[in-house]
C-alpha cells in the first residue's frame, strides 16, 4: 500500500502580516513613550539666586538683653534776680541822687562864728550801715559815714577816725537834694572835746555841689 506523501501545510500570510504590524507598532510606541513622558513633565526649572539685600533694607539688630539708658530731666534753670530799679529801692536806703562825691563850705550860725570846708563820698547802703567817707578842713578831720535815716532827706552820722586838731568825735548831718542838683547841708548836732553843740538849730549850714 502506498502512503501518499504528506504535503506541507501552507503558511497563512495574513497572520504574518498582522504580527509584523503589531511588532512595528510596539517599536513605534517604545520610541514615543520617553518623548511623551519628557514633554508631560516639562523641563526642570533652573534655580535663580536670590538678590542680595540692599544697604537700606539691611536689618538693624537691637540688643534686647540690656535695659535702655535712663533719661534724666534737665536741671531747672532759675533766672538771676533782677537788679532793683531806682523806684524799687528800699525807702530806708540812700537814693541814687545822693550818691557820689560832694564838696563845699559850711558856715557856723550866730552866735557861733567861722566856717569850714568838707568833702563827702556817699555810696549805697541801708540803715546803720557804712555808706561812705568824709573829710573836713582838708585832711585835718577824716572819718566814716553811717546812715541814720534814709529815703531822702537822709541823715548821716560822721564818726571821726583821725583828728588833726579841733575835730568833733561825732556829728549828725541832714542832707537834702535840691531841685538844682545840689545838696543842702545842715549840722544837727556835734560832740566836741569841749562840749556838745546843737544850738542854734541848726548850728551850721552850707551847700555842697557834685564833684
Amino acid at each position: 500500500m502506498t502512503v501518499p506523501p504528506v504535503e506541507p501545510k501552507k503558511k497563512d500570510h495574513r497572520v504574518q502580516i498582522v504580527v509584523a504590524i503589531i511588532g512595528a507598532c510596539a517599536a513605534i510606541l517604545a520610541a514615543l513613550i520617553p518623548v511623551v513622558l519628557s514633554r508631560m513633565g516639562g523641563p526642570e526649572p533652573t534655580p535663580t539666586p536670590a538678590p542680595p539685600p540692599s544697604p537700606s533694607s539691611s536689618p538693624s539688630f537691637v540688643d534686647e538683653s540690656t535695659d535702655p539708658p535712663e533719661t534724666t530731666d534737665p536741671p531747672e534753670t532759675t533766672d538771676p534776680p533782677a537788679s532793683p530799679s531806682p523806684e524799687e529801692e528800699p525807702a530806708v536806703g540812700v537814693p541814687a541822687g545822693y550818691r557820689g562825691s560832694w564838696s563845699g563850705r559850711v558856715d557856723w550860725l550866730p552866735p557861733l562864728q567861722g566856717s569850714y570846708s568838707t568833702n563827702l563820698t556817699i555810696t549805697a547802703g541801708t540803715l546803720e550801715s557804712m555808706v561812705g567817707q568824709f573829710s573836713a578842713q582838708g585832711d585835718t578831720c577824716r572819718g566814716m559815714l553811717y546812715l541814720v535815716s534814709g529815703g531822702g532827706p537822709i541823715v548821716l552820722r560822721l564818726k571821726t577816725v583821725y583828728d588833726g586838731g579841733g575835730c568833733s568825735s561825732l556829728a549828725d548831718v541832714k542832707l537834702t537834694l535840691d531841685d538844682d542838683g545840689d545838696l543842702s547841708y545842715e549840722l544837727i548836732a556835734a560832740q566836741f572835746p569841749q562840749g556838745y553843740v546843737n544850738q542854734p538849730s541848726p548850728p551850721a549850714r552850707g551847700t555842697l555841689t557834685h564833684d
